[in-house]
């Protein structure tokens, strides 16, 4: 994949954190909901290198902490966990298969953010499912859901990408 400059990430990643907060609470069924901070850190840091990847996924946490309602912090956390898979996926040069990669990136990070969530709030005296129920009841779904949405945002990327191939500058517009 082409090499993706600090500041075009940043925005993917700034534009995850509005739709988050715009769209998600409309898109929530319990604990189920599209996480498009997470994912626009995935897609946006893998090519990065690790520091620039780190420094962009805890800016996107705390975007997230930020216009989210949940526990400060806990967004922040996801983030990092989120750019640290992605950039060391990121090293992984599979033709073809990048798609597939970014989306189990995208569900664990999910997954991490999730139980990053529940034990924050348990710690924090709020309520809080008990965990081992949760992880099958809220984690899991909310993951597979997540990587889902993943994969089909990595395969219209690379549909749009075939597209443009060939056409220059014009075709960026």
């Amino acid at each position: 994949m082409e090499q993706i400059s600090v500041l075009r990430a940043s925005l993917i990643v700034a534009l995850g954190a509005l739709l988050e907060a715009v769209l998600s609470p409309y898109l929530t069924l319990g604990p189920l909901s599209p996480k498009f901070t997470l994912l626009a850190i995935v897609y946006a840091v893998h090519p990065l290198r690790d520091l620039q990847a780190v420094l962009i996924g805890f800016f996107g946490g705390v975007l997230y902490d930020a216009l989210g309602g949940g526990i400060f912090g806990v967004g922040s956390m996801g983030g990092l966990i989120a750019a640290l898979l992605a950039a060391r996926a990121g090293t992984v040069r599979r033709k073809g298969m990048e798609g597939v990669l970014l989306a189990q990136v995208a569900a664990l990070s999910v997954a991490a953010y999730d139980v990053i969530n529940v034990v924050a709030r348990g710690l924090a005296g709020l309520y809080a499912p008990a965990l081992g129920g949760y992880l099958f009841t809220g984690v899991l779904p909310d993951a597979l859901i997540n990587g889902v949405l993943a994969y089909a945002l990595a395969a219209w990327m690379a549909r749009r990408a075939r597209r443009s191939k060939g056409r220059g500058w014009e075709a960026e517009r």
